[in-house]
């Protein structure tokens, strides 16, 4: 490629995409591209601190950089690298890179892996060695180690990742007599986002939109943008490319799309890599149509295109509609705005069937001008001015697309697509993870009591359906259950924006006047978005049925150990339910003269 192809955006934007070399990640290359597109992470300034440490340590040290597949640990240790000249010193450090690298393909990764450490093993501890270990390696592959055979000769490195509690799903910060050896940063306590008490944002992903946006002489994007402009202003201004890239500019856009994403990831369970992350603004920018294009091809095809190519190809639809594009349009497809069925969103469907001109629609309620070609278009190539039925799917496409852009660039904000439930479970989220407990009454007292006592059906005054052999549809058993939140205290931390954290709540409750041997005898249930969703919809009326029970069996195996520690021993209730009228008999044991009395209440 010459240096004047490689000026072009459309060349840039391309060493976004995960076929890109840039996208391959070792620990031997930082190019200046990946220097300009790098950005902080907390993760990074704590992995940076223990090899400081360990730097003017005068004892080796083994640092562990854990987590899972694609979360960035190479790319942060190749800047490292490329930062401080000390880690290119083998004598000094030796980094390894557990998923990538091997000594001989006769070796197991576990072999390879034995023999890295092998300073670090118990008998390898007592020699005083001084060359520090970097050691990259995912979760799943530092659990089998620990637990092989060639692992039985490092104790005390087991012993440091059980106390330290590294491979379980909790944030803990114990203290191992061996810290003065061991140091380990664990990726996966970090995401992508953090949490505040107004809702979830992404320091990380808005910095990597800037990167590619801001108007700085060192963007090579910017830089690629003004000379496509410059070299032929008229061509640039239909290139959807172009239009895009300037829509993608604005704060408001950014934020939006953001949004989106942190959504993906929570609702869908959908983990974002850095890597995934720049080819999703590929996608975004670029139209499938022009994807495997030069520059000069594509100033060809957008001479020639239509008003109605050109719409195809805009930033909403790029969003919404490629959903084979990647794991994070697929997800994203889900949450599809126009999956919504608001008052509001209804309303302006009506008028786009009872309006004569709905290009009308767009004026008066987006915000068009940041879009021009597109504004200037609109009027002209209007299929509501025909009205043959040749213009219905151009119509639908353009009703479609003011339905995204009323997403992302209304003329005044509403709150339109807002998703109560969602933002009510970031906010529980933030703080369980903060511990502040006073915050958390109504999800233990309301949410998650009601759902328990209505999840079989709802009976009223502390009685809850109970099942007792098959399935009956005319009589049914109840028992009375008294049951309390079990909450294990703890300091509420006083940051107000959380980057490490869990992203699902482990609740406890008991049933009252039961004995537990201790903590992990008490019911407990992880409550993530999706078994919040539901408790929220049973809270509302909602009955689950056979499928929610059978995909959140461990909610119902959670609610059975409430109720076998319930009252059913010593008394139960049994309802028969005939033509509309139902009937309740009460089966109560009397301990004093060791008999049973059966009753109508």
């Amino acid at each position: 490629m010459t240096s004047s192809q490689a000026n072009h955006l459309i060349n840039i934007l391309k060493r976004c995409k995960q076929s890109s070399k840039e996208a391959v990640e070792n620990l031997e290359s930082f190019s200046d591209f990946k220097q300009y597109m790098h950005i902080q992470r907390p993760v990074e300034v704590e992995l940076e601190q223990h090899i400081n440490e360990a730097h003017s340590s005068a004892e080796a040290r083994l640092i562990l950089v854990c987590g899972g597949v694609g979360d960035g640990k190479s790319h942060i240790l190749s800047y490292l690298k490329n930062k401080y000249s000390f880690l290119n010193d083998e004598s000094l450090f030796y980094l390894h890179n557990d998923a990538t690298e091997s000594f001989s393909p006769k070796k197991t990764s576990i072999e390879t892996l034995a023999k890295v450490l092998q300073p670090f093993s118990d008998e390898g501890l007592q020699s005083g060695g001084t060359q520090n270990i970097v050691l990259a390696i995912n979760l799943g592959a530092l659990n089998n180690f620990i637990d092989s055979e060639e692992g039985k000769v490092f104790s005390r490195l087991r012993a440091y990742v059980y106390q330290k509690k590294i491979l379980e799903s909790v944030i803990a910060d114990e203290s191992s007599p061996d810290d003065h050896i061991f140091q380990y940063v664990n990726f996966s306590d970090y995401h992508m986002y953090q949490l505040t008490a107004d809702g979830p944002k992404s320091n990380y992903i808005k910095g990597i939109f800037r990167k590619v946006t801001q108007q700085t002489e060192d963007n090579p994007f910017y830089q690629a943008y003004l000379r496509d402009r410059e070299e032929d202003s008229e061509i640039a201004a239909k290139n959807p490319i172009m239009q895009n890239y300037e829509l993608l500019q604005n704060e408001d856009v950014q934020d939006k799309i953001i949004t989106l994403l942190i959504q993906v990831m929570v609702k869908e369970k959908l983990i974002i890599s850095t890597r995934a992350l720049l080819d999703f603004v590929y996608n975004l920018l670029v139209p499938s149509v022009m994807e495997n294009m030069s520059h000069k091809r594509i100033v060809d095809y957008v001479r020639e295109q239509d008003f109605q190519d050109y719409i195809a190809c805009l930033l909403p639809f790029q969003i919404f509609e490629k959903v084979d594009a990647s794991a994070i349009h697929q997800a994203i497809d889900r949450i599809n705005p126009t999956r919504m069925r608001t008052e509001q969103l209804d309303k302006f469907l009506i008028e786009f069937k009872s309006n004569r001109e709905g290009a009308g629609l767009f004026a008066n309620h987006i915000s068009i001008t940041r879009l021009p070609c597109f504004s200037r278009s609109l009027f002209q190539q209007s299929p509501w001015r025909n009205g043959g039925n040749k213009e219905q799917a151009y119509k639908q496409r353009l009703i479609k697309l003011f339905v995204y852009l009323y997403y992302f660039i209304p003329k005044e904000p509403h709150q339109s697509f807002e998703d109560k439930t969602y933002e009510q479970f970031m906010r529980y989220l933030f703080y369980w993870n903060k511990h502040e407990l006073r915050m958390l009454a109504r999800l233990y007292q309301e949410d998650i009591r009601d759902a328990i006592y209505k999840w079989n059906g709802e009976a009223n005054n502390d009685l809850v359906y109970v099942q007792v052999g098959q399935p009956q549809t005319q009589y049914y058993a109840l028992q009375k259950l008294e049951i309390e939140p079990h909450i294990e205290r703890a300091n509420a931390l006083p940051e107000t924006e959380l980057f490490k954290f869990l992203t699902m709540m482990k609740i406890q409750f008991r049933t009252k006047g039961a004995s537990y041997a201790d903590g992990s005898e008490v019911p407990t249930i992880d409550i993530d978005y999706s078994l919040y969703s539901l408790l929220n919809r049973i809270k509302q009326g909602y009955r689950p049925n056979k499928k929610d029970k059978f995909q959140y069996i461990k909610f119902v195996e959670f609610i059975d150990k409430l109720n076998n520690a319930g009252t059913q021993k010593n008394e139960m209730v049994f309802e028969s339910k005939q033509f509309g009228k139902s009937t309740r008999y009460r089966l109560q044991y009397d301990e004093t003269f060791d008999q049973y009395s059966f009753m109508e209440t």
